[in-house]
């Protein structure tokens, strides 16, 4: 659809008031956010684009969350029967990136709103693959590099680069991309009020790719890194890239988390579902206010 039409549409749509419909009839459901990135002020759109949200845009919806939901703590997903007057929304950032952990959490802590942030240690610090490989003019990872690289190369960062197949060119560019945050700006992220830290694996891989001793190995070494130096850690699990099977499940839940998320998937069913398979809805960068406003409410 064209940007343009797509906007003005967005915005009939929320003056007539379906968003606010929409909003109540979801009253007492739970919905968890998934980000990645929050770009500094000044800092340019580069990588992924559409993992990088602009901070003025990010503080955007968090005014809208505000006004519209109750932002509640991932511990809070027990509960998710409970009646409330307003939707519950949780927060999550996948991938620890250095802006998600300073600015985008300062613009939680300053409005009092709790998230939750799935870190894989093995990447703090570097650029991972698909903001290196992202193309220049469109900011998107090309379908067949992407499908290569999560399938025949696992989803792994280090066979990934080495991949012959890879645009070696793009690698030069590093500077100019956005960081996975260092060990010390996870720590002072921690040490906010309301910010707890989950496992998004060791390294990244995709874990459907992996044998059984690797996989485990990748469920349970971020667990003990982030025991043995933080105090706000909580037992929940993202997987990386949003893939998982039967298997990665039972391996989940073999490893003592309480449960894990996709990456898509929405609300939370008022049924029963999978504490393995806990649905998300991803926000993209260049999301609209109008069109996040549309999402909240189920359209």
């Amino acid at each position: 659809m064209n940007p343009a039409f797509k906007h003005v549409a967005e915005r009939v749509l929320v003056a007539s008031g379906v968003a606010g419909f929409g909003r109540r009839r979801s009253r007492g459901r739970t919905l968890v956010l998934a980000y990645h990135n929050v770009l500094p002020e000044g800092f340019p759109p580069s990588g992924d684009l559409s993992l990088h949200l602009p901070q003025r845009e990010f503080a955007r919806q968090l005014d809208h969350l505000a006004q519209s939901h109750e932002v509640v703590s991932i511990n809070t997903l027990s509960d998710v029967a409970t009646i409330s007057q307003r939707p519950r929304v949780i927060i999550t950032f996948d991938d620890a990136y250095a802006g998600a952990l300073t600015c985008g959490v300062d613009e939680l802590v300053r409005r009092g709103m709790p998230a939750t942030i799935f870190v894989s240690p093995a990447l703090l610090g570097s650029v991972p693959w698909w903001d290196l490989f992202a193309d220049r003019s469109g900011g998107v990872v090309p379908d067949d590099l992407r499908t290569r690289a999560l399938h025949a190369l696992g989803g792994e960062g280090p066979k990934i680069l080495a991949d012959p197949q890879a645009p070696v060119a793009v690698r030069a560019l590093r500077v100019q991309l956005p960081e996975i945050g260092t060990e010390l700006q996870l720590s002072e992220a921690a040490s906010r009020p309301g910010i707890s830290l989950g496992s998004h694996t060791w390294s990244h891989p995709n874990l459907v790719a992996l044998q059984t001793t690797a996989m485990e190995s990748e469920l349970t070494r971020p667990v003990e890194w982030l025991h043995a130096r933080f105090r706000s850690v909580v037992p929940w699990l993202s997987y990386p890239y949003g893939l998982f099977a039967d298997s990665v499940q039972a391996a989940a839940k073999r490893t003592g988390h309480l449960g894990a998320f996709r990456i898509d998937g929405g609300w939370i069913p008022r049924a029963e579902f999978s504490s393995y398979a806990i649905p998300r809805l991803n926000i993209p960068a260049g999301l609209s206010i109008n069109g996040f406003r549309l999402r909240l409410a189920g359209f």
